[in-house]
């Protein structure tokens, strides 16, 4: 082998070496970059699950709030029926006031309000007598204010009365006389027309002898015997040791042999 042939030799030997040389730098670089991205694409990877995570989080409480936002206006809405149900269950009587007083309302004019009448005092007091348990307390009563006595009951009973519908009769009145005063002192009017009596009104006869002025009787008109007729009617007094009852039948218009005539009546 010549010189020549020898170094040509030498050169091949060398780039080989060279070229395999730079092949596993090259392969190198590749696993540096590929180890490099793989990582990269953990991290980020990791990121997303979290992001993921996060979002679901969020979207779970806000399911929750839905929820609870619903059953509370369900239950609003349960209530609300409870309540409106409730208003509609009421005694008829009060429906019928309520439509008695809603078409009375319609008949006046925008803004006008119509007043409801009171019950009038005479009405007032008889019903309150048709009441058997309200005769027979107000007797008792009567008789503890005239001490135990059933004689002479009369005005006691008959201010009992009174005062047992809200009108302010003194309990020391005790006779006919200051029974007219406390009355008449109160604004209540005499009227001597016995065709207008009303049921309830309070009545007293003629005058005692020798004293006038002084009626010798008085009562609470009930209402006449027969209609149409006013000789007799059903009347309250404290006249209990003769008839045995504080509601019986008595002479009105006409006098008797006993008994004394109408003469007037009070009303307020």
């Amino acid at each position: 082998m010549n010189k020549h042939e020898e170094n040509k030799e030498n050169n091949e030997i060398i780039n080989n070496l060279y070229s395999n040389s730079t092949g596993s730098e090259k392969h190198n670089s590749n696993n540096e970059y590929s180890g490099m991205t793989k990582l990269k694409d953990d991290k980020e990877s990791e990121k997303y699950i979290k992001e993921m995570h996060d979002l679901a989080d969020k979207n779970e409480f806000k399911n929750n709030i839905i929820v609870l936002i619903l059953g509370i206006i369900i239950v609003s809405i349960i209530i609300f029926s409870i309540i409106m149900n409730t208003s509609f269950m009421k005694p008829k009587t009060d429906v019928a006031v309520s439509k008695a007083v809603t078409n009375n309302t319609s008949n006046s004019s925008p803004g006008e309000k119509k007043a409801i009448n009171p019950v009038d005092t005479p009405t007032k007091i008889s019903e309150y007598l048709n009441i058997e348990t309200n005769r027979t307390s107000v007797l008792k009563n009567a008789v503890e204010l005239n001490e135990g006595s059933e004689k002479g009951l009369t005005v006691y009973l008959l201010a009992e009365i009174l005062r047992s519908n809200d009108i302010a009769i003194p309990t020391k009145t005790s006779t006919i006389n200051q029974l007219v005063i406390d009355l008449t002192s109160m604004g209540w009017k005499k009227n001597t027309d016995f065709s207008k009596l009303k049921k309830g009104d309070l009545c007293f006869t003629t005058d005692m002898p020798k004293r006038p002025g002084v009626p010798s009787h008085a009562y609470i008109f009930m209402s006449w015997i027969k209609n149409g007729k006013t000789d007799y009617a059903n009347i309250i007094d404290g006249q209990v040791e003769e008839f045995s009852n504080i509601l019986h039948k008595r002479n009105l218009s006409v006098s008797t042999t006993n008994k004394d005539k109408f003469s007037f009546f009070l009303r307020k």
